[in-house]
């Protein structure tokens, strides 16, 4: 997925003969998926359409990542798709299995690259024999909490207070993992739409209210790249903690 991400405040954009112009910045239209407009600026509807026209989605973030709102083409996508969708939800346990597993596989290799290592064989095993999706929630529970235990061993202690904390994120490490989880979470949710999925019909997550169910199942195969990726963005010093 090609995403332009603008954050510059109060920045100039417009759109000249498909290309996306940031305050003379040219960018060619065919080079985005996604437009990520984090920011405050005046934009044309004129050229809103010239960009969603060439099949690029827009999606309008608040600073802090929670609030969003999505601009893409209206034109109908793939209704055999969502037909098919819908009937592969009598298989929802198989598909949730594959979406469960690669989970605990993909964390205990980003585990092991900083030589700690975490049981991840029992867990699949016990997702074999398990009969129903609450079972595999419990299995999935279980095993984040293991590996958020280690995770956070890779931070120094004043970076974190050792476990996984949301709405509100309680220290540096969990807001910067809150954010990039709603970030790719939501940029999921952009592409599922435009290639004409319901993203509101999941096998592993349930719809609620206005939760994207599908968006959330297919985060379980980014959530291990995310965690690797604040780890460098703190170990590189790209996020410094505030003095303050």
């Amino acid at each position: 997925m090609k995403v332009a991400y603008i954050d510059r405040q109060n920045v100039k954009i417009s759109v000249e003969n498909k290309t996306l112009k940031i305050d003379g910045q040219k960018v060619p239209l065919r080079l985005i998926d996604v437009a990520v407009l984090a920011t405050s600026t005046d934009f044309s509807t004129k050229d809103i359409l010239k960009i969603t026209k060439e099949g690029v989605s827009i999606l309008l973030v608040s600073s802090l990542g929670n609030e969003t709102a999505l601009i893409h083409s209206t034109k109908s996508k793939n209704a055999e798709l969502k037909l098919s969708q819908y009937k592969a939800s009598f298989k929802a346990l198989e598909i949730a299995k594959y979406f469960i597993k690669r989970k605990i596989t993909t964390h205990a290799e980003q585990l092991e690259k900083h030589g700690i290592f975490i049981d991840a064989q029992d867990k699949l095993e016990k997702i074999d024999d398990t009969k129903s999706l609450e079972g595999l929630l419990g299995i999935e529970g279980s095993f984040s909490k293991a590996y958020f235990e280690k995770y956070f061993t890779l931070f120094p202690k004043k970076l974190h207070l050792g476990k996984r904390s949301k709405r509100p994120p309680q220290d540096p490490v969990n807001a910067a993992l809150s954010f990039f989880y709603t970030m790719v979470y939501n940029l999921i949710t952009v592409r599922l739409i435009y290639f004409g999925f319901e993203p509101a019909i999941g096998y592993l997550h349930k719809p609620f209210r206005s939760h994207y169910a599908l968006s959330s199942d297919f985060m379980e195969l980014f959530r291990a790249d995310i965690n690797e990726f604040v780890f460098y963005l703190f170990v590189e010093k790209k996020i410094l903690e505030n003095s303050d």
